[in-house]
């Protein structure tokens, strides 16, 4: 399912969950993992796997999944449906590898390196002649402190708004995550139905994924966070 860039920046964005969900269920052939999956007018797609018990009581881990156009310098997934004070995932491709960068904004600059964010690559994380394909457990992702320093977890029984962005420019070092990178091309945000992302096989989908020492070799760069 699409949806609309907006025009306005990742900042004006609001966080009110909108009556109609973007995201639509969708089987990932490379993992059997069940997602709720949404894919905006710039060709990048947004995924998401949740416990069954998600809710907004306690902290969670998610299975994301990001599939973006590998001309595409970066793309991002703010968490928080904004810009600022939120977990931001981005990511991009480094020839044949994904790379992924852990950041928080906290004004109009480069996001910050954001260490209280921790990703487990899973299968599935590869580039091919058009796309890359980013899947991973987020420890942190669903829950982050706000500007006051109070807790915030993503209702996992409701409809939430999230924001992404993008740039067709590419990063300034694209072999590590802790690169410099320009300001986004685009920004915009949806509604994803964590409610139905929701799923009793999510351990199993885990452990199912793991990917070997040498898989992610072959097909992941970071920086300073998780391999």
């Amino acid at each position: 399912m699409k949806w609309t860039s907006s025009l306005a920046g990742l900042l004006s964005l609001s966080t009110l969950v909108s009556a109609q969900s973007d995201s639509e269920s969708f089987v990932d052939a490379d993992t059997g993992i069940t997602f709720q999956s949404a894919t905006n007018s710039e060709g990048v797609t947004y995924r998401l796997a949740l416990p069954a018990d998600a809710s907004a009581e306690k902290a969670y881990d998610v299975i994301i999944q990001i599939v973006a156009p590998v001309e595409l310098g970066w793309v991002g997934w703010a968490w928080g449906g904004a810009m600022t004070y939120n977990p931001l995932t981005v990511v991009w491709a480094n020839g044949n590898n994904v790379v992924y960068s852990s950041r928080q904004a906290i004004g109009y600059y480069t996001p910050i390196q954001y260490e209280e964010a921790k990703y487990t690559v899973l299968k599935g994380t590869s580039v091919n002649a058009t796309h890359f394909k980013f899947t991973a457990v987020c420890a942190g992702c669903a829950s982050w402190a706000d500007f006051d320093g109070n807790p915030t977890t993503l209702d996992g029984t409701s409809q939430v708004n999230f924001a992404y962005a993008y740039s067709t420019t590419p990063v300034d070092d694209p072999s590590t995550g802790e690169s410099g990178f320009s300001i986004h091309d685009s920004v915009g945000h949806w509604t994803h139905d964590l409610g139905a992302a929701r799923s009793d096989k999510f351990s199993s989908w885990v452990a199912a994924n793991k990917a070997s020492n040498a898989t992610l070799r072959r097909h992941l760069r970071v920086g300073r966070y998780g391999y």
